[in-house]
């Protein structure tokens, strides 16, 4: 192959810039920092591209003499900085290959400065050659792989692949570079031209057919965005508008609808229009119209009809699209954007047809369905990455972690012959299901630089970042788009963002307020979907502020939006989000209802993840409602649906609440060991909040047990990490462990002051349950330093807390502490009141087989009786409470009830 002379000051490949002259490389005009060793091995690459550049060249050419003994290690350290800074590999190569022991070989195609306007495009012709434009001189020089034969066909079939992945959760797109964040890029952020491809009007009427209009738009949507000089919506947005504004199918918009548009999607000009199949003879034909118009103005500029075979749709789309790029001022797609693009389609019409369909069901919240289209895709081509990245995100929406991250892990197997931008895709993807955040968060930071004004890409970099427990950064990577030039900076999208990066440090308050700011933004654009969301997640934020009554209204109404837009599993989430303000506000049996009605929502749409976390939060509810046996098996069954779908977070997170489960039943051995694998399970994934949730519950089992040592360790550490992560409220709530611990290692007035702290969190968040159990242990804890009416004043506190709530292992707590109070009274009145409270609460206990109130029960009813001067039956039951205690493990217990009768023994 003929060397390209260095007389040319720039050479094109790809999206980047050569300039050989002032020995600069980069990329969209931005210069990208490369060392100089690096550069002069590009550029002696680009000097013969095609041929083998031999290291021995490479040495003599480049590396003095006297660096002879470090110049294979130095020449791979280059090697490394170059291909980082092209985005490129050596494993699957896109822009220089290795040859083993041998060399390097430059392999993409290569323009020189004197053809900076040239520009090639595809006509889709039956042969798969390449065509070029007629205004175009043939001069790009292909590598022997864009040159094979037969290449173009892949081209027929397939939707958008970095638009599937966009609206998947992914936004990977190209390149991997120096880490740079949002916040302190210097460029000023100018944002492209928009433009939202909104569907095609089916005219034939078949149902068979319907599949087309979801084909065209993501393929329309692929030829537009070619070249990065337009801002193409995501197809998935276009989707959520459409029944967000309730657009009609139609091949042409009024003004007032394009204005409605504009507002919700941001975008400039939309296309959209009709097709209709025809038939000649046993052929199959498709006529498509297209329409270009202006969102600002309401003006048509374009309107095409093209007509072709069915089996060549791509042909009509590319032929429109070329149309519709000249009229907006861009420049035709270039053979090489044409090469990278075909290497993504399938060979085959029928797996096309179904990634299509299940693309469409996917975009109407109907994974299920989606999820069988896409497996028989790939039965149809299995060969093909995209339909298993696609079956990827259909197990993931529908809770099977592991058969996600199986069939990601396949696409980016099946990706090395994809263009990198998709390879990265599928990459990226894989790592996603994996949980490899950094990884995400680094390709995103770079993403985000290169291309400023993509909103979808810095959305992605705040979620990695909170997924990777790095809510900090995301809150600056928000503050920064927030910055974008209108309508970007404005989108409600960004207040979305910002308000999970602040539930993840803890700041609920202003998760609260960016929830409020982003249904304020959804309304006015009517954006019902993005409404529906926002007030989703603020009944979440309201419920850890213990606003209750406003968690519950923020919910219903989103429950109905989703509803009218069939989106059930939103309707699901909505209906929980009810179930946790009401248990928050005390209703427990409420809150069964609303987890009942979710649960069954999640198992009519086949969401495995959706009902494990349902029966979680159901078993929580039982444990309130005193039912501790009802609560270990919706915890035994949530466990085993997690460990069905291979869930780690929610297997974590119900061994530590079966752990309380089995403490309530008494059964301490195992619940030690359910707790202990929580915490080791909540480790090894990162999980620090779960990990807490196992190690209080190791607390309160060691505490039972008389180990008070091993318990105070455990729930410090608990309450550490709930400190760090920022989480107020379960810190107080253990912290009320550390008290009563304090109160058993006779330290009452230890045990005061944690109570009166946290009592005082409590009141500010409108924690009334929490609050009450406070005051209640604030009330042993005034006992133990033989301040009665300081008790007494705080169990009345706690008393009236109880009726604005129903937790019942609380309000048995309080009425032991209550009878406790009145045993401590000269009165025989008070006394009698105290036994026949205890009397109840034993029964009660007793049935519900709450061992360890039963035990409570027990022994401060054989305290009041020894006091009271019956010291027979004091000293009967004290010995059978320490024989059963004993028996059952209760350490703690058996201590008191040990020294009591030591007390009896002694009294004269």
């Amino acid at each position: 192959m003929e060397a390209i002379s260095q007389s040319h000051r720039t050479l094109r490949f790809g999206v980047f810039e050569v300039d050989l002259r002032t020995a600069e490389l980069r990329k969209h005009g931005v210069r990208i920092r490369l060392e100089e060793q690096p550069f002069h091995i590009l550029a002696l690459l680009l000097e013969c591209p095609g041929e083998l550049v031999t290291r021995d060249e490479l040495r003599q050419r480049l590396w003095s003499e006297d660096t002879f003994v470090d110049f294979d290690r130095s020449l791979n350290k280059a090697m490394s900085k170059l291909r980082l800074a092209l985005s490129d590999s050596a494993e699957s190569p896109r822009y220089i290959e290795t040859l083993h022991r041998r060399g390097y070989r430059f392999i993409a195609p290569i323009q020189n400065d004197e053809l900076v306007g040239a520009r090639a495009v595809s006509h889709g012709s039956d042969s798969g050659l390449l065509v070029a434009a007629p205004h175009a001189a043939p001069t790009t020089i292909l590598s022997p792989e864009v040159k094979s034969s037969g290449w173009l066909r892949r081209w027929y079939f397939v939707p958008a692949l970095s638009l599937v992945l966009v609206g998947l959760g992914v936004a990977y797109y190209l390149f991997r570079a120096q880490p740079a964040t949002l916040a302190n890029s210097p460029v000023t952020v100018i944002p492209r031209r928009s433009v939202a491809v909104l569907g095609f009007k089916n005219l034939s009427g078949r149902t068979d057919q319907a599949w087309i209009s979801t084909a065209l738009s993501d393929w329309l949507t692929t030829e537009l965005a070619a070249g990065e000089e337009l801002r193409t919506i995501p197809s998935e947005s276009v989707a959520r508008m459409r029944i967000e504004l309730s657009l009609p199918d139609v091949d042409s918009l009024g003004k007032d609808s394009l204005t409605r548009i504009s507002k919700n999607l941001g975008a400039d000009f939309v296309v959209l229009g009709s097709y209709a199949s025809l038939r000649q003879g046993s052929l199959g034909r498709v006529r498509l119209d297209l329409r270009l118009q202006d969102t600002r103005n309401g003006e048509t500029i374009d309107a095409v009809s093209e007509t072709g075979d069915e089996s060549h749709l791509f042909d009509l789309v590319s032929q429109a699209g070329e149309h519709v790029r000249t009229r907006l001022g861009v420049q035709g797609v270039t053979r090489q954007e044409a090469a990278e693009i075909a290497f993504a389609l399938p060979a085959n019409h029928d797996a096309a047809r179904l990634y299509s369909e299940g693309l469409g069901k996917l975009r109407v919240f109907d994974a299920l369905a989606a999820r069988d289209l896409f497996e028989k895709a790939i039965t149809t081509e299995p060969r093909y990455a995209l339909p298993h990245a696609a079956l990827a995100t259909a197990w993931a929406t529908l809770g099977y972690d592991e058969n996600a991250r199986t069939e990601a892990k396949r696409a980016f197997e099946l990706s090395s012959n994809l263009p990198r931008a998709e390879r990265l895709l599928v990459e990226g993807r894989y790592h996603e299901m994996s949980k490899n955040w950094e990884k995400a968060i680094e390709i995103y930071r770079a993403l985000v630089a290169f291309f400023p004004d993509s909103l979808d890409y810095g959305l992605a970099l705040a979620q990695a970042q909170v997924s990777g427990g790095k809510g900090k950064d995301a809150l600056d990577t928000v503050e920064a788009l927030q910055k974008l030039p209108p309508p970007l900076g404005d989108d409600p999208r960004i207040d979305l963002a910002e308000a999970r990066a602040a539930e993840s440090v803890g700041d609920y308050r202003r998760d609260q307020a960016s929830c409020a700011r982003a249904a304020q933004k959804a309304r006015l654009l009517g954006a019902s979907l993005l409404l529906a969301q926002a007030r989703s997640d603020q009944a979440w934020a309201l419920s850890n502020l213990g606003h209750s009554d406003e968690a519950v209204q923020a919910a219903a109404e989103a429950k109905q939006i989703f509803d009218g837009a069939d989106d059930q599993r939103g309707v699901a989430r909505a209906i929980n989000f009810s179930g946790i303000a009401l248990e928050n506000k005390g209703d427990s049996l409420g809150a069964r209802k609303m987890y009942e009605q979710a649960l069954a929502t999640y198992r009519r749409i086949g969401n495995k993840l959706g009902v494990a976390n349902e029966l979680d939060d159901l078993g929580d509810v039982l444990l309130a409602l005193g039912d501790p046996n009802g609560a270990r098996q919706k915890y035994e069954e949530s466990l085993a649906t997690n460990q069905e779908i291979a869930n780690p977070d929610g297997v974590a997170l119900v061994k530590g609440a079966l752990g309380v489960a089995l403490l309530a039943l008494g059964d301490h051995e195992t619940a030690k060991r359910t707790c202990e694998e929580s915490v080791e399970l909540s480790r090894r994934i990162g999980d620090r909040e779960k990990a807490a949730i196992g190690l209080a519950c190791l607390g309160s089992a060691f505490r039972t047990e008389g180990n008070f040592l091993q318990a105070r360790r455990y729930e410090s550490e608990a309450i550490a990490i709930f400190d760090e992560i920022g989480d107020k409220q379960s810190s107080s709530r253990f912290q009320l462990e550390l008290a009563q611990l304090s109160i058993d290692e006779h330290n009452g007035s230890e045990a005061a002051a944690i109570a009166k702290r946290v009592i005082e969190e409590f009141a500010r968040e409108n924690a009334l349950r929490d609050e009450s159990l406070a005051h209640a242990v604030l009330s042993r804890a005034m006992l133990a330093q033989g301040r009665i009416q300081d008790a007494k004043d705080a169990i009345e506190r706690s008393s009236a807390l109880s009726e604005k709530y129903h937790d019942r292992p609380v309000e048995l707590f309080a009425a032991i502490t209550a009878a406790r109070v009145h045993g401590a009274s000269s009165n025989a009145a008070d006394r009698a009141k105290a036994t026949d409270g205890l009397q109840q609460v034993l029964a009660e206990s007793s049935r519900r087989g709450l061992l360890n109130y039963a035990f409570e029960a027990r022994l401060a009813m054989g305290e009041i009786e020894m006091t009271s001067g019956n010291r027979v039956a004091a000293r009967s039951r004290l010995e059978s409470l320490l024989n059963d205690s004993n028996q059952r493990g209760f350490g703690s217990i058996a201590a008191r009830a040990a020294s009591a009768i030591k007390e009896v023994t002694a009294q004269p």
